[in-house]
């Protein structure tokens, strides 16, 4: 049967640990703000094919009403062929004038009809062009997107490839410290940033820069009882120049010499 881990060899796992979970935590960051990036063209391709449905709408209004113009225009046409008709069988001045009258007016009226015809239709070919330019930059904008879609799928499953091997790692090393010590430093890391363990350097804690008393500092030296800074309650250790960890650290791309300031 193995014999307990020293506090001292405990606090050198502990501080393993919270290199892995420092680098744990910053992987979760990164791969958490990509998809943020991939909904920037979601919010951009929905605006263009927003705009596009706007103007189909606007297209179909105008369509109506060019037919409806188009309707009125050959109604008026046959009125004004009826009436033109009129002017053989007329037979005093005033049937003349009267129809001639009504000629006119019918005459204005189907001006105002294909002038009106007209605007529709040039209505119609800008909105037909503004379309098929917002189409285009909409397949632009999904190509694009896809081609994120397709790099961001990637780096998901780096991140969580090495997000495993990280947390592989931290439950090897978490079993080599007593549950008392590690529901502490849960405790404390959850309530101070993601840090629960930094060294005590100069008699001066380095999660808070506070001076830590000396008695308790020499106790910290002494390495016997566990102990935390009066301040921000972050467990407190004495660093070490090697640590037996450090291949393992250099393995999961953690700098050994790296301390929390």
């Amino acid at each position: 049967m193995s014999q307990p881990l020293s506090l001292v060899e405990q606090l050198k796992n502990l501080e393993y640990l919270q290199d892995l979970d420092l680098k744990i935590d910053a992987l979760k960051k990164d791969k958490g703000s990509l998809p943020g990036n991939l909904r920037v063209v979601d919010e951009s391709l929905h605006k263009l094919r927003t705009t596009v449905d706007s103007k189909k709408n606007l297209l179909s209004e105008v369509e109506k009403i060019q037919r409806q113009t188009q309707a009125a225009l050959d109604l008026n046409q046959d009125r004004l062929t009826r009436s033109s008709s009129k002017l053989e069988s007329v037979q005093t001045s005033q049937e003349f004038q009267a129809v001639n009258k009504e000629i006119d007016q019918l005459k204005k009226l189907n001006a105002s009809l294909e002038e009106q015809n007209k605007k529709s239709g040039q209505e119609i070919d800008s909105i037909g062009k503004e379309m098929s330019t917002l189409q285009e930059q909409s397949k632009t904008v999904q190509l694009d997107r896809d081609a994120q879609a397709e790099v961001l799928f990637g780096q998901e499953n780096q991140f969580k490839s090495e997000i495993d091997f990280l947390l592989s790692e931290r439950a090897k090393y978490s079993t080599h410290v007593e549950s008392r010590i590690l529901g502490q430093y849960e405790k404390v890391r959850g309530a101070r940033n993601g840090v629960g363990i930094v060294p005590a350097l100069g008699g001066r804690c380095k999660g808070c820069n506070m001076m830590v008393p000396p008695q308790l500092y020499n106790e910290i030296q002494r390495g016997s009882i566990l102990h935390s800074c009066p301040s921000c309650h972050r467990i407190l250790f004495i660093p070490v120049v090697t640590s037996p960890a450090a291949g393992d650290l250099n393995a999961a791309g953690i700098d050994p010499t790296n301390r929390i300031a």
